[in-house]
């Protein structure tokens, strides 16, 4: 809270702190020992920190994890939003998480 003093006269004026959105993110994944797969939600300010938070869990339980697909919640159009694993491994090279991206080209499709 900031004063201003104008003829004589205290003024408080609140200022309004900007802060980021936390904004739900769903993690489609699949352990190594395990033959579904699983979800995992986490609520962050950005994708980075989200896969933060995940490559976190991998590491703590020593999972050996690949995730199939990452969303993001849109609340204003009430549905999820898909961010492609590809993409975000390719920028993300240089690091050292505890997980792996299922990509595209290494899936199994069942439909036939």
């Amino acid at each position: 809270m900031e004063k201003y003093l104008k003829w004589g006269y205290t003024t408080h004026v609140k200022k309004k702190h900007s802060e980021e959105v936390l904004e739900e993110f769903k993690f489609h994944y699949r352990n190594s020992d395990s033959i579904g797969l699983s979800d995992k939600y986490f609520m962050a300010h950005s994708l980075g920190e989200a896969i933060g938070m995940f490559d976190y869990v991998c590491d703590k339980r020593h999972l050996d994890t690949e995730v199939t697909e990452i969303f993001k919640w849109n609340r204003w159009l009430s549905k999820w939003e898909k961010y492609d694993p590809e993409e975000y491994s390719s920028l993300k090279d240089g690091l050292d998480l505890h997980f792996k991206f299922e990509l595209p080209n290494n899936r199994v499709n069942f439909e036939h």
